[in-house]
């Protein structure tokens, strides 16, 4: 009877835990009450990598220029010994959010030039063409399938040796707007508006903005009519493109024989680019080409119109040449 009522007085054990999978998550949400929202990114997948750095050096081979116009009748024809320099571009993440990006860049172009002669139009050449210009690029995306493409930028182009030289006449503006769509993480594109000077002078076209990637293996990034690549990629650490671009700006070249003179340079480069990975996120570049003269003439204003006939007009031999970079890019 003791160990009968010993018994009888024992506690029970305690009820086991619920197994964790009979929670039931549905029962939980956000704090805020709302479902998070995502959106679309600024890539596609196997993109060429940005550039953040980029220290940078491009030349020609000598070629043959041909110059009429006031003071060359008849023309005069020279060979250009040099045509060369270096390339400077740093673009830097302001503000890095899902819903809003903001970048600014800074680039420095410049262009060493030698032709042999006395005329007052190559000597103001030998002085170098030079650009150096600050930009912005906002990239605002309304969800994960729509965004708004904005790029802004102010060129100093001339051949100034200092800044005690630059001209306010010497400044270009150009900007871009692109409204787009990004259906899936392989292929994102737009349509829009520009404002440039890549040919050499001041126009307003529309743009296509195209990038696609197909495999692993193959993809195209495009902003037509500015420039286009068709991208061969080697698994993660280089890549193969083929491609154009055109380049290209109005410089202020000061008093050329009593009056100011603007040079009208754009350029068409139709070019094969090798990119491979060094180390991290050091990436070399070497890239090949034809640079076709597209226009090299003078005007005595920055936005001739229809009436206004040139200065100066240069034809250029279509050389060759070549491009290699060291880049520090992003993640």
């Amino acid at each position: 009877m003791a160990t009968g009522a010993q018994a009888q007085d024992t506690p029970a054990p305690p009820a086991a835990p619920a197994p964790a999978d009979s929670l039931d998550f549905g029962e939980f949400g956000d704090a805020d009450g709302q479902a998070a929202r995502t959106f679309a990114t600024q890539k596609v997948l196997y993109l060429s990598p940005t550039k953040l750095i980029s220290l940078g050096y491009e030349g020609q081979p000598g070629f043959d220029l041909t110059t009429s116009g006031q003071t060359f009748d008849p023309p005069l024809t020279q060979e250009v010994e040099r045509f060369r320099g270096l390339r400077l571009g740093v673009n830097a993440p302001v503000i890095s959010r899902s819903n809003f990006i903001l970048n600014l860049g800074l680039t420095y172009w410049n262009t060493s030039v030698q032709v042999p002669g006395s005329p007052g139009l190559w000597q103001a050449l030998n002085k170098g063409l030079r650009s150096t210009g600050v930009n912005a690029t906002v990239f605002k995306p309304f969800d994960i399938k729509r965004f708004l493409l904005l790029q802004a930028s102010a060129d100093l182009n001339g051949n100034y040796r200092s800044f005690g030289d630059v001209s306010s006449q010497a400044l270009t503006y150009s900007g871009t707007a692109i409204y787009g769509w990004k259906p899936n993480d392989n292929f994102m594109w737009g349509l829009g508006v520009t404002r440039t000077y890549r040919a050499g002078q001041l126009l307003h076209i529309p743009v296509v903005f195209y990038n696609r990637t197909f495999s692993p293996r193959w993809g195209v990034e495009a902003v037509f009519p500015a420039r286009a690549n068709l991208r061969r990629s080697f698994g993660t650490s280089s890549l193969l493109m083929l491609g154009y671009e055109i380049e290209g700006n109005a410089y202020y070249l000061g008093p050329v024989d009593g009056q100011d003179i603007f040079l009208r340079r754009g350029e068409l480069k139709p070019r094969i680019t090798y990119e491979r990975q060094l180390a991290g996120f050091v990436w070399l570049s070497a890239q090949v080409g034809y640079r076709y003269n597209w226009r090299f003439d003078g005007f005595t204003t920055q936005n001739p119109t229809g009436d206004d006939k040139p200065v100066f007009e240069n034809t250029l031999g279509n050389p060759l040449y070549f491009n290699v970079s060291v880049n520090l890019v992003s993640p």
